[in-house]
């Protein structure tokens, strides 16, 4: 299966997120513009936090909230352990 199909498939499992579905969305959207290409996922800091609030204009607070509702769906997943100020996570494809 190639990248994109593996990350369509990805999305249209979003489409089921509820009330914080856009702003799941344009995390998804961010996460996959950003992850790593061999599948070790993306390290979340304050670097990458305001990045997110740049590019998608979702609040840091927005943004992890929206990483928490992926995460408890099934969409995302830790990598590591999480420390104050740094979070590896990946999709889950």
């Amino acid at each position: 299966m190639s990248d994109f199909e593996l990350w369509s498939k990805w999305f249209a499992c979003g489409k089921e997120l509820g009330p914080e579905k856009a702003n799941a969305l344009a995390l998804m959207a961010w996460v996959a513009a950003h992850a790593a290409r061999d599948g070790t996922g993306i390290e979340l800091d304050e670097g990458s936090w305001s990045s997110l609030a740049a590019e998608t204009g979702l609040t840091i607070d927005q943004g992890r909230r929206a990483l928490d509702g992926l995460i408890a769906h099934g969409l995302m997943t830790v990598v590591g352990q999480e420390t104050s100020d740094l979070l590896c996570a990946r999709a889950v494809l």
